[in-house]
């Protein structure tokens, strides 16, 4: 029987994440989600950054192809993600602000460090710590986010995923428009790395501001974290639905790197137009985020979120073969159902489990489909790198797309899975005090 206490305050003692008491959120509680979603953002755009830079960075590294490039994306997706249980059981039992605000000033470091390094190992490298610290951001956030908001933690989760589209739009225009309007280096800066310089200082100063006024949940009474086990059943689920969705990250992230390639090598984009492409269209994603999670609450839930897996597969496969004076109107289609299947996807994972293992779920959950994402960049840069002269050839690029198509649709099974996890409810510490679930730690 789990037990409610009043926490001493103790330097010996880890910090237990207090949760409310009380359904009504405080103006800190609205502060700090907002703060959240911008934090949210940055981390989106730190990545989407360097998308449009994959051809700059090949040429002033004199690398032998895009596949070097693209590891440094993948090395960073694969550490954030393998690392996102342990980041979990961080978020379960210390101060989450805390977490978001050292990750971000973190992860802001490295990028900056990329951007005063001509060497190819030492990219590699920062790609590396940057993915350390990036990888705290989703299983704090999404288990601070709805402490803040006990009765709507799907509200909460609905407006902390803003930040994606808002970080891949940002992220990603900016970075291929300053590094194609530069007219000359700065203080012997390759066009590349001003970009990444100049986002990293202000993901410095925003960690900054974050550390300094947001807040934890406000709260009279706490659990005691280690003393709450995951449930086997939940450990096996989240395993199994991770398996399953995995398949529209690999295809979600490999369709970033691969459209970057695609309108570089067969259509001649420059950096900026790459980067536009890709920024503009996760724009209206900005408002379908928070839209599809209320429109798909109770029991549409689940429909909804398979829906938006086919319905982006099936776009998906149209990239290749449809008009140029259509693709960002197709593109911002794909991805109003591709960007918010993210978030519906989460809140029906976080709201089907407790509080005192949301962090732990979505950490074990973020590893294994995070991870399956995280490798997809360097694939596609191996793939596009095979097709040698046939890369300058739109057709080429068909049965890439297609097969990224297909495991963005078959993401979709993922929902048989979440069925199962449990009914959609709001979670309070009384109820943690009364329920005794049998289960083993993990």
């Amino acid at each position: 029987m789990c037990s409610l206490y009043i926490p001493r305050h103790s330097a010996a003692l880890p910090y237990n994440p207090p949760l409310m008491t009380s359904g009504r959120p405080t103006f800190r509680s609205h502060l700090t989600l907002a703060l959240c979603m911008l934090l949210h953002a940055f981390t989106h755009a730190f990545v989407a950054a360097l998308i449009p830079l994959y051809l700059l960075i090949r040429d002033d590294l004199h690398l032998a192809g895009v596949k070097p490039v693209a590891l440094i994306v993948s090395v960073y997706g694969m550490v954030y993600f393998l690392a996102s249980y342990p980041a979990g059981m961080l978020a379960d039992r210390f101060n989450r602000k805390m977490l978001l605000g050292v990750g971000l000033i973190g992860n802001a470091c490295c990028i900056l460090l990329m951007g005063l390094t001509h060497q190819y190992w030492p990219l590699l490298g920062l790609g590396i710590m940057a993915g350390l610290f990036g990888t705290l951001f989703h299983p704090a956030a999404n288990a601070l986010a709805p402490a803040h908001y006990p009765n709507a933690p799907g509200m909460a989760l609905g407006i902390l995923g803003i930040g994606s589209g808002v970080g891949f739009f940002v992220g990603a225009q900016y970075s291929g428009w300053r590094a194609q309007t530069l007219g000359h280096t700065i203080g012997g800066l390759s066009r590349w790395q001003v970009p990444c310089v100049e986002m990293g200082l202000a993901g410095i100063v925003f960690g900054v501001l974050f550390l300094l006024v947001a807040r934890e949940a406000p709260h009279v009474t706490t659990i005691r974290r280690d003393a709450v086990p995951m449930p086997r059943g939940t450990r096996r689920l989240t395993l199994g639905i991770a398996l399953l969705s995995g398949c529209r990250d690999f295809a979600g992230v490999g369709m970033m790197s691969l459209l970057s390639i695609y309108l570089q090598k067969a259509h001649a984009y420059d950096p900026r137009q790459t980067g536009w492409i890709i920024g503009a269209m996760g724009l209206l994603s900005i408002i379908a985020t928070p839209l599809g999670v209320w429109a798909t609450s109770g029991r549409r839930r689940l429909p909804g979120l398979a829906t938006c897996m086919i319905v982006a597969g099936l776009i998906l496969a149209t990239i290749p073969i449809i008009p140029l004076a259509w693709l960002l109107v197709v593109l911002t289609v794909f991805s109003i159902f591709h960007l918010g299947s993210y978030s519906i996807s989460e809140v029906s994972v976080i709201e089907r489990v407790g509080p005192d293992v949301r962090g732990r779920v979505m950490g074990l959950y973020l590893t294994l489909a995070g991870t399956m994402g995280a490798v997809a960049p360097w694939i596609i840069g191996f793939w596009t790198d095979r097709l040698g002269a046939r890369s300058n050839e739109p057709g080429s690029y068909i049965p890439v797309f297609a097969v990224l198509a297909l495991l963005m649709m078959f993401g979709a099974t993922a929902t048989r899975l979440l069925s199962r996890l449990g009914r959609p409810q709001a979670v309070t510490p009384l109820d943690l005090a009364q329920a005794a679930p049998e289960s083993e730690p993990l």
